[in-house]
């Protein structure tokens, strides 16, 4: 049982498993779906020099919690709908896993 709800689901795309056919093409690996919680945000990113404001970056960001030591990469694709039908597909920028006192790992969390 989780610490915390898992109601999001995620689509994982793994690029290949190191295998190819016979004409030398990487083997496509299905995709397969993880229960998690997904928090996505955004903060504004200014640019100063000598105190004047340069530039504004918008920086977008979700945290995903998943279950015990998930199996994600940072090769693999990950994809989540959003509650406005927004699909976003991108690639871990982090993969931190969370443990227990005991040592054995409760949460695992990616940054995409």
């Amino acid at each position: 049982m989780a610490i915390v709800p898992m109601r999001q689901t995620i689509t994982v795309e793994r690029d290949s498993s190191g295998e190819f056919d016979s004409w030398g093409n990487p083997i496509k690996i299905e995709p397969f779906a993880v229960k998690c919680r997904v928090d996505e945000g955004s903060r504004i990113s200014l640019s100063r020099s000598s105190g004047v404001i340069k530039s504004e970056e918008s920086v977008a960001t979700a945290r995903i919690l998943v279950d015990k030591l998930a199996d994600i990469r940072y090769s693999d694709t990950i994809l989540f709908t959003n509650e406005l039908g927004e699909t976003i597909a991108r690639k871990p920028k982090e993969i931190n896993v969370r443990r227990h006192v005991s040592g054995k790992p409760i949460l695992t969390e990616v940054i995409v």
